[in-house]
């Protein structure tokens, strides 16, 4: 008997302090949804944490993110203070209930609506410092969506009950990203061509008209569900009118059909789901070629090998690798610094007013706002019930709060009338 009151002595003890390391289950948001604003939702968040008098602390990997805010910065991994704080030295986030949030971004805009009907996701856990499954317990808010979720095409929504969205007060810009090796190709050819002044270096990304263009035909041909195309028998040679780059490989970076940068992309270039006269979208590759990626689904079809990123920084990595010919489309909110891809005109407008890696002030919004670039659309979030689209109300806030958000209108932008008055559909190829 006296062996068995030490063992549920000792035991109780283990029990007590499971209990109180890292914040209780209860105190954890879980997210998923677009990737093209994570970057700033981030910010918003550890605002949140700081008007609350906490600190905030982010872990992230590729589309995972988590945001933990506590009364001092925090170390994940076994043994370190995430693990050894006890629940009370973790703060909520300015009116929430939640000191901790998780988010995953990997199936894009759609996830919002796929964590509220059950669909299971995994989470970047700050105790193991893994994607896990999240504890039981943690409470699933819904996400954010670059368009509303109803313009998903029902082969995406499909049995999917689909919740009312709610404006987040905030317009994201996108843009057409092109590799390093693709950039200096088109630089290149248009400047032979006359297309670009003769005094241009490729080097010059601060100077608009120094910068590449794609004409929207053109990223609406290399889109389209049509291998017999000029894009898919020429791959570079398209975009660059060379002849000896005829038949040279061209990677489409393409995302997965629940991405919101996706829906937003076939909106813009090929009227899906606006027009009458759509064109259909590539589709989208269901495994892996080792000739292109070990991990993101690819397929060549023709010259051009068509992706299936999951979020933004799958396009980003493979934007990155050097001497290939690769192009995608990507949030505003992405800065060139530190990265080998750059932005390209499109119909010849830039994206931003100043497209130099790292330049402060650079917001990528004034081309929006002088009324030449209509790639743009305004963000939603849908939380599946009233509690948690008030969870979602108050970050909301916090993201018209930020000063200077890049890639973002915020509401002071919108109420000044540069906004699409929530129309998805308004500025797309079939208007």
């Amino acid at each position: 008997m006296h062996f068995t009151k030490i063992a549920l002595a000792a035991a109780a003890l283990c029990a007590a302090a499971a209990a109180t390391a890292a914040p209780n289950s209860s105190r954890i948001a879980l997210s998923a949804g677009a990737s093209a604003i994570q970057g700033n939702i981030t910010l918003a968040m550890g605002a949140l944490c700081t008007s609350a008098g906490g600190t905030a602390t982010n872990f992230v990997s590729g589309n995972f993110t988590t945001v933990v805010c506590a009364n001092t910065a925090v170390v994940g991994g076994a043994g370190n203070s995430y693990v050894t704080k006890p629940n009370a030295e973790f703060i909520n986030f300015k009116d929430l209930p939640f000191a901790e949030i998780r988010f995953n971004v990997a199936n894009g805009s759609f996830g919002s609506v796929q964590i509220l009907n059950g669909t299971a996701f995994t989470f970047r856990d700050p105790a193991t410092l893994t994607q896990t499954a999240a504890p039981a317990g943690a409470v699933v808010i819904g996400g954010v969506s670059d368009v509303e979720t109803n313009r998903f095409p029902a082969t995406v929504t499909g049995s999917n009950t689909l919740f009312p969205n709610a404006k987040l007060g905030a317009a994201q810009t996108f843009g057409i990203a092109a590799s390093s090796a693709l950039y200096t190709k088109m630089f290149d050819a248009q400047k032979a061509a006359g297309l670009i002044p003769a005094s241009c270096l490729v080097g010059d990304t601060g100077l608009s008209y120094c910068i590449p263009n794609i004409a929207k035909a053109q990223m609406a041909t290399i889109m389209a569900n049509n291998e017999f195309n000029a894009a898919y028998s020429k791959g570079l040679g398209f975009l660059t009118g060379v002849a000896g780059d005829e038949g040279i490989e061209l990677r489409y970076l393409r995302r997965v059909n629940t991405s919101g940068t996706q829906a937003v992309a076939q909106n813009y270039f090929l009227g899906l789901p606006c027009s009458l006269n759509s064109l259909s979208i590539v589709d989208e590759p269901t495994s892996v070629d080792p000739a292109g990626s070990a991990t993101v689904n690819n397929a060549l079809i023709g010259a051009i090998r068509v992706y299936a990123a999951g979020g933004t920084g799958d396009v980003r990595n493979e934007l990155n690798k050097a001497g290939v010919f690769a192009l995608g489309v990507v949030s505003g909110e992405n800065n060139q610094t530190g990265q080998n891809w750059r932005w390209l005109r499109v119909d010849g407008a830039p994206i931003g007013e100043n497209a130099v890696p790292g330049t402060a002030g650079n917001t990528n919004v004034n081309t929006l706002k002088d009324g030449s670039y209509s790639l743009y659309y305004e963000l939603t979030y849908t939380g599946g019930s009233a509690t948690n689209q008030g969870y979602w109300s108050k970050i909301s806030d916090a993201v018209k709060a930020l000063a200077a958000p890049v890639g973002l209108l915020n509401q002071a932008g919108l109420d000044a009338g540069y906004n699409k008055g929530g129309l998805t559909c308004l500025g797309s190829s079939s208007n």
